[in-house]
């Protein structure tokens, strides 16, 4: 009984404890939330350039001649036509009216990061569908469509009904500053669309490194413009500055300050915008996903239909590939998928990264496709770069810490689960890590991260991560547990990732041992070529690893082994 009012009384303690930060938080933030409400934008105003710079006002709109704003810039085409000079810093979009109301694909990354907290260079941001619509006030609204509602086939009163219950998100309004009088496309000012604005949604998707800064748009430019037939590169430096001139005094507290910066007052990330049309209409068919496979998938929620009980609709994720030759049991892809190994990564280790992504050739054959993936060499003098949609990269990055050997993500389209892109980003610490596994054989852990993981596969460890997130939020509060588990590394929240990750430190350790312990070797002195043998083969299988997971599958590589074939497929 005791036990029982003492941990009652230890609850109210803790929502106290949360209920007091709160507080204390909101009278902190009440008059820069009040500014901000006045201004009407949550996270920056918008930079109102001066008349001087728009030059002279034409016609009852106020926008200029289009021939006068496009006169001394340079014109490329491609999927949309853009207008630029980047040494000014104007660069303009036209759109045509066919391309209002439709689906566009824009995918965010890091081309260049800082090395820690999240931020690293090829890492992704964020993808997401966007229409421009047409409004009043010569404007158009950037609009995410809501693909998580669909009515796929249905019928009209379905459509009705769906219309009025759900909502797409307009997520901001940019103006119109001139109509092209032929083609009566549209020009918008990209440096509004991507830096003055926020299409990215960069400010909830970089994380808790740039919590404490702000984005500034005079700071920022775009530095590239690519057009090409179905997509539109863009190359910005987005500059970021603290507040107040110093970081996060609550992330300072929890020791979650950059640690990597000249200067701890700002920073420069390089984010690569890549705009693409979705592909249609060229024989693609989405794949119902099933639960003995785990894919990662693409859901939506259809209206029910008699005798359903379940509304929703899953695609598995995966790539678009078509017989050279239907008719033969084993034919090459018409479109093979293609990995190109990025020019930074280290030549010694580029053929391991090669053996890894061809290993998937032997599974691919089981489906009757020979030579599926290709991998091939990015040149040193590549007039193309790795954040370029139109290219799967295996990449190379550095990094104080990431706290991941290697990442595998891809862009799907999210009407039907086609996969569109993906790059595999490997960390050069892990060549440094296998090293010093070796030679010391492991890396030491707090000694809360130390007892868990000892746990690893346990039903205590459930146990014993509950405990620790009561402690952490009866210390700091819900919201900091929840921003501390999303650090890198961090202990406050652990995951089953984590101990996969402890897993495989315990096979590469015993690895070390193995070394250190063949014959006619000294322990702590291995040969040179043994150290490279073991490097060489960790990276074949990293790398196949994550191009696993660029292929669509989650982690149940060794699935397929638990049942036979037939007992797979029964249900």
């Amino acid at each position: 009984m005791r036990q029982i009012w003492g941990l009652r009384y230890f609850c109210l303690w803790i929502l106290g404890c949360v209920l007091a930060i709160s507080l204390s938080l909101s009278f902190v933030n009440a008059p820069r939330l009040a500014a901000q409400a006045q201004i009407g934008d949550t996270e920056q105003p918008e930079v109102t350039k001066p008349v001087s710079d728009e030059g002279p006002q034409s016609g009852s709109s106020g926008m200029r001649p289009f021939s006068e704003l496009t006169a001394d810039l340079e014109k490329q085409d491609g999927l949309f036509t853009s207008y630029h000079d980047l040494q000014t810093g104007k660069a303009y979009l036209a759109l045509r009216p066919d391309q209002l109301n439709q689906n566009f694909l824009i995918a965010a990354t890091l081309e260049s990061g800082i090395g820690e907290a999240g931020l690293f260079r090829g890492w992704p941001i964020n993808d997401l569908l966007v229409q421009f619509q047409e409004t009043s006030g010569d404007r158009l609204q950037v609009v995410v469509p809501n693909t998580h509602i669909r009515n796929p086939g249905g019928q009209t009163w379905q459509q009705r009904l769906l219309d009025s219950s759900f909502s797409d998100s307009i997520i901001f309004a940019i103006k119109v500053v001139s109509v092209d009088p032929e083609s009566q496309a549209k020009l918008i000012d990209l440096s509004n669309l991507l830096l003055e604005q926020d299409l990215a949604n960069l400010k909830n998707n970089l994380g808790w490194g740039t919590q404490g800064y702000q984005r500034q748009a005079d700071l920022s430019n775009i530095t590239r413009l690519s057009p090409f037939p179905k997509n539109l590169e863009i190359g910005t430096t987005v500059s970021f500055l603290s507040d107040g001139g110093n970081p996060s005094p609550m992330a300072a507290l929890f020791g979650m300050s950059l640690q990597g910066l000249a200067d701890q007052r700002g920073f420069t990330l390089g984010i690569r915008y890549s705009l693409s049309a979705l592909p249609e209409h060229h024989g693609y068919k989405p794949r119902l996903a099933d639960e003995r496979v785990g894919y990662f998938l693409s859901v939506f929620r259809a209206p029910l239909r008699l005798g359903q009980t379940d509304p929703f609709v899953r695609y598995i994720n995966r790539w678009h590939l078509e017989k050279q030759h239907p008719e033969a049991a084993l034919s090459p892809p018409k479109d093979p998928i293609v990995f190109w190994i990025e020019n930074t990564v280290p030549p010694d280790y580029r053929e391991a990264l090669k053996k890894g992504a061809l290993l998937w050739n032997q599974a691919f054959e089981q489906a009757g496709f020979e030579n599926a993936v290709e991998v091939q060499q990015m040149p040193d003098d590549a007039d193309w770069d790795p954040a370029d949609i139109r290219y799967n990269v295996i990449r190379w990055s550095d990094s104080l810490i990431s706290g991941v050997a290697g990442l595998g993500p891809s862009r799907v389209n999210p009407l039907t689960g086609e996969i569109l892109d993906a790059d595999v980003v490997i960390d050069a610490n892990t060549i440094k890590w296998l090293q010093q596994q070796y030679q010391a054989g492991g890396l030491e852990e707090s000694p809360e991260a130390a007892f868990y993981l000892q746990l690893c596969g346990q039903r205590s460890q459930t146990w014993y991560l509950q405990w620790l997130a009561l402690q952490k939020l009866g210390e700091a509060g819900l919201e900091m547990a929840q921003n501390l588990s999303r650090e890198p590394g961090a202990d406050a929240l652990l995951s089953d990732d984590r101990c996969a990750a402890y897993l495989g430190e315990q096979h590469t350790a015993f690895g070390a041992l193995a070394l250190s312990v063949t014959p006619d070797l000294k322990a702590s002195q291995p040969t040179a070529s043994q150290l490279d043998d073991y490097i060489q083969q960790f990276l074949v299988m990293l790398t196949a690893h994550e191009v696993g997971h660029t292929l669509g599958l989650r982690h149940n590589f060794a699935g397929s082994r638990l049942l036979a074939p037939e007992a797979l497929n029964d249900p």
